[in-house]
């Protein structure tokens, strides 16, 4: 194993969070070191001599692994606030003038109290984590241009996220249970498009904050 590939397997070790955005990072650092050797080996030095320039040039695992990390838990947010705002755009849908779990409700839930605060809640909870998800999106993204995004913006998105697609679902499967008509296709409606899709957000969020 040449100094490289070591110094490659340190910084895949050095840096947590979900392989589809270290691979990336270690192509791009692994392509830039390569080229270096290959210019220093170029210039009359050995290859080990070449590599340890090229090493020396690129900079220790303990220089480059806070940055890389950083890049890592950013990318990692981003990707769990844009599958929050995917999950959160046909929840309006889902509750008022498409399938309309909540309707039946209204009229048939033993506690039409209980049920219509839970769905004055949900529809507080939806409208503000629909925003902050889009809010995250951004700062994750062109944010980044202005803004010190770093691995505690990524924490805040994936706590962000994570409550979200907790709570939501909490509530929802709770006013359903208080129709009292809850029906076979019904739930699987409610399984299919509210509980899974927000388990997806909760497992990514987890992986984001893995990375962090």
């Amino acid at each position: 194993m040449s100094a490289v590939d070591v110094y490659l397997a340190d910084l895949r070790a050095a840096i947590p969070g979900p392989s589809w955005t270290r691979r990336d990072l270690l192509r791009e650092a692994g392509d830039h070191l390569e080229d270096a050797t290959e210019a220093y080996a170029a210039a009359g030095y050995t290859t080990a001599e070449a590599e340890a320039l090229a090493l020396r040039d690129f900079g220790s695992v303990d220089d480059i692994a806070p940055g890389f990390r950083d890049t890592v838990a950013i990318g990692a947010a981003r990707r769990t606030a844009l599958m929050l705002v995917l999950v959160m755009i046909p929840q309006a849908f889902l509750w008022d003038d498409g399938i309309d779990l909540g309707s039946s409700g209204r009229l048939a839930a033993p506690d039409a109290g209980l049920f219509n605060v839970l769905d004055t809640i949900i529809e507080y909870v939806g409208t503000i984590g629909a925003l902050g998800a889009v809010i995250a999106l951004v700062a994750t993204a062109i944010g980044q241009r202005w803004l010190p995004i770093g691995r505690r913006a990524a924490r805040l998105t994936a706590a962000w996220a994570f409550a979200i697609a907790v709570v939501i679902p909490v509530i929802g499967l709770t006013m359903l249970a208080l129709t009292g008509s809850l029906t076979v296709m019904v739930a699987l409606a409610a399984i299919a498009f509210m509980a899974t899709p927000f388990a997806l957000v909760a497992l990514s969020a987890q992986r984001t904050l893995a990375a962090c």
